[in-house]
């Protein structure tokens, strides 16, 4: 009632106590009232003074009251900028996922809104495991009735994981960063959810989830997703050329770039060209498009960070993931073949022996085998960066930490 009663008063006249206001709940109730007045100009006082608060101090109730008045923010107030999302992003980040359900899932939904790089690897898992569905009692009025009662009963006795069901309805909305495994992991729920019931119009909701889930995939990812993308062999006469010059670039140097403050205003365009011209695409996939036999790098901006992915480039053989580390196996023949093991399966295992073309495979008996060691050389060729100058080199960079998003904070000019 009070808030409602502030919300008839001129903002002139209270708005400035809001600046200064240090209870936590008065502050909250009182950025309600603020955003409620849908006045553009005052949306970033009204998020500053939200985001100065510690999240961590509130109760459960506070920081879902602290969540809506966020959102009530960018609803009434005008849609934050790319800056802005990534300063929601971060300070959420560290509190997601939540124990409390409710809390969780409009912790899911802002950092949807806020395009965090992390919301997609947090909220899959949850997906697969056991999220807490609320045991369900059948009222008593139920049994009254053998007709109507009695369908609604044996629904309740059969519904769909309603938490899981909140997650996967807010990550539809999520553009950019999605792997093409975690589109796929994403469908996979689908599948027992068919089997759920839900009432008359459940399936349809469930279809229309998936649609726009869909809809916010590249199409290359929706032709892989629907089994009729062809696996293709990109060739280095295909790709462009570097524009360079290049040189023989140290991790000193670029690392130097990146934390100098000349990862803003980068070009994405350049940068997704720079990705074909360094030859990343040949063994990468990135938002659906590239080869399958290195780890696929949309979902890069919520694992690693610039010194990481230059490191991994620049000394790819450093650390070498397990996933993706070459064998070398010596045949009783005397043979020397170094590859990715895909399969030991039988009595025999399959190599991959080319990094760029997954059609190369071999097939060796194991009892031809007379030694198999893992190569300490990575698969992956350094100096891949050497025929690229340094802003070929900062835009592909630029572009795989956007997974995508020419929207991003780091093209902002």
């Amino acid at each position: 009632a009070a808030r409602t009663a502030l919300e008839f008063q001129d903002p002139a006249l209270w708005e400035k106590r809001l600046l200064v206001e240090r209870d936590a709940e008065t502050l909250i109730t009182g950025t309600v009232a603020l955003a409620r007045q849908g006045n553009a100009e005052l949306r970033d006082i009204a998020l500053e003074r939200l985001l100065g608060l510690s999240f961590a101090s509130l109760n459960e109730t506070q920081q879902l009251e602290w969540l809506r008045a966020c959102g009530l923010v960018f609803i009434r107030m005008g849609e934050p900028t790319p800056a802005q999302q990534a300063t929601v992003s971060a300070y959420l980040d560290t509190f997601y996922p939540a124990k409390w359900p409710t809390l969780n899932a409009e912790l899911a939904q802002l950092l949807v809104y806020a395009n965090s790089p992390k919301v997609i690897t947090k909220t899959l898992p949850l997906l697969a495991a056991d999220a807490g569905q609320t045991e369900v009692h059948i009222p008593d009025v139920l049994t009254r009735n053998g007709g109507y009662g009695g369908t609604i009963a044996q629904m309740m006795t059969n519904m769909p994981n309603l938490t899981q069901a909140q997650l996967v309805f807010v990550l539809r909305n999520m553009k950019f960063g999605w792997s093409l495994e975690q589109r796929k992991q994403y469908l996979e729920w689908f599948k027992d959810a068919s089997t759920k019931s839900g009432g008359a119009s459940y399936q349809g909701f469930l279809d229309n989830i998936r649609n726009d889930f869909l809809a916010n995939a590249t199409e290359t990812e929706r032709k892989a997703l629907a089994g009729t993308l062809a696996q293709t062999v990109i060739t280095a006469e295909e790709l462009p050329k570097p524009i360079g010059p290049g040189k023989a670039w140290t991790m000193d140097e670029l690392l130097d770039s990146v934390q100098g403050g000349k990862m803003t205003g980068r070009n994405f365009e350049n940068g997704r060209r720079a990705y074909s011209a360094s030859r990343c695409i040949t063994c990468h996939r990135y938002l659906g498009e590239g080869g399958s036999t290195g780890p696929d790098l949309s979902s890069v901006a919520g694992r690693f960070s610039y010194k990481d992915l230059l490191e991994s480039t620049i000394d790819p053989s450093k650390v070498i993931s397990d996933q993706y580390r070459a064998s070398v196996i010596d045949t009783v023949q005397g043979k020397i073949i170094t590859g990715r093991i895909l399969s030991e399966a039988g009595d025999s295992v399959t190599v991959l022996t080319d990094p760029v073309d997954a059609t190369k495979l071999v097939e060796i008996k194991k009892s031809d085998i007379e030694e198999m060691t893992p190569s300490k050389t990575s698969l992956m060729p350094a100096k891949l960066f050497d025929t690229l100058n340094r802003d070929e080199v900062l835009d592909l960079l630029g572009y795989l930490m956007s997974r995508g998003n020419p929207n991003d904070p780091v093209f902002a000019r």
